[in-house]
């Protein structure tokens, strides 16, 4: 990753955080081994733990189910075992619940210790471990109790994203995708060309391109951070997809980049309908997303979890589209933390490369998402 520049973000108010690319193995020289705890799961320890420095661990649960209370009263429970001072650091390696899991943690732990993050799946990189959200999820609400606090560190290496399944790496592509319509220009036709030249079924593009992507892309979200870092106003442009996204990871079980890819997909055509986005535009975006291996639609985020087997709940048969699941994600949207009374603040893109932020009666998006295809 030599060459590539590195990010800062936040610090207005707070503790900048400072983003560098370089080796995995590098992490030892960014913590003081005797006063760090680093978090992670068993799968990531087992691809990349020789690279890790030896400092005492705490295992947490994979994926979404990181994100509970219980999980985090367990690894509060670690932190104090570990004898975890004002003074400590905690380390988190793995994937954006990961993160966001610990990072929680330790801006509450003590009313707050330092922490870095060294991603390992493209969401991570791009989009979980840049700018200071952190949270847990509640009842089965996403981020509904969490905090703005910067890592003092973020260590990306591309690398790592070769132990990605096909799955995980079209995951993080759809957060590649959000930031490039909120780009525009030479970023999005960047991503637009890359989409097509991955190998057979993998859409993945060679190693220094993607190395571009992702710097690239870090860049367009810490650039919208540092403008607005407590998500007061331009911020709200990064949640482009995740309104209608997040009712669709509910009802569905899909991974959380999928499920943005259906929203994004569907509040396009929702912009389509009121005039504010081209047909032209739409187009481009949701053959982007297609390209990418991802859904654009909520039949085709219903579609996607059916191949896979995937419920919203563990062991939960998939569902069908329907009613039932056009309900499901209704409802779920009426939890969207973006929501004043009796509106909801949706990103709504009014072209490639220009996203507005507008307040919404929730049930006109509601009502749109029930008929959109």
């Amino acid at each position: 990753m030599g060459g590539i520049a590195d990010i800062a973000v936040g610090g207005r108010g707070g503790a900048e955080s400072r983003i560098s690319f370089g080796p995995l193995a590098g992490l030892a020289a960014s913590v003081e081994v005797g006063r760090t705890i680093v978090v992670t799961d068993w799968e990531v320890r087992r691809l990349h733990g020789a690279s890790l420095p030896p400092c005492p661990v705490a295992l947490v649960e994979r994926g979404e189910a990181a994100k509970s209370l219980a999980s985090l009263e367990a690894l509060y429970g670690r932190f104090l075992e570990g004898g975890l001072g004002r003074d400590g650091c905690v380390l988190a390696v793995g994937g954006g619940s990961v993160s966001d899991l610990a990072g929680f943690a330790a801006s509450t732990w003590m009313r707050g210790v330092d922490f870095g993050f060294a991603p390992t799946t493209l969401l991570a990189m791009v989009d979980a471990a840049v700018g200071g959200k952190n949270g847990v999820d509640f009842r089965g609400m996403k981020n509904l109790v969490g905090t703005f606090s910067q890592p003092r560190f973020v260590r990306i290496d591309v690398s790592v994203l070769d132990t990605l399944s096909d799955l995980e790496f079209a995951s993080g592509m759809a957060e590649v995708a959000k930031h490039a319509v909120i780009a525009g220009g030479d970023y999005f036709r960047l991503v637009e060309a890359a989409s097509g030249r991955g190998a057979p079924g993998a859409r993945r593009p060679p190693r220094d391109e993607l190395e571009r992507i992702v710097a690239g892309s870090v860049a367009i979200k810490a650039g919208v951070v540092n403008r607005d870092e407590r998500e007061s106003g331009e911020r709200r442009v990064l949640n482009l997809g995740h309104t209608v996204g997040h009712g669709v990871e509910a009802a569905t079980g899909l991974p959380h980049g999928h499920s943005v890819a259906a929203g994004l997909g569907t509040v396009c055509r929702l912009a389509v309908s009121r005039g504010a986005l081209s047909q032209a535009d739409c187009d481009r975006i949701t053959r982007l997303l297609e390209a990418l291996g991802l859904p654009s639609t909520i039949a085709g985020a219903a579609q996607a979890a059916s191949e896979l087997g995937r419920g919203p709940r563990p062991g939960s048969p998939a569902p069908a589209d329907g009613p039932a699941l056009r309900d499901a994600v209704a409802s779920a949207m009426a939890s969207d933390k973006k929501r004043l009374g009796g509106d909801v603040l949706v990103a709504l893109p009014r072209g490639i490369g220009s996203v507005a932020v507008e307040a919404l009666p929730l049930v006109d998006v509601q009502a749109f998402a029930m008929e959109a295809p």
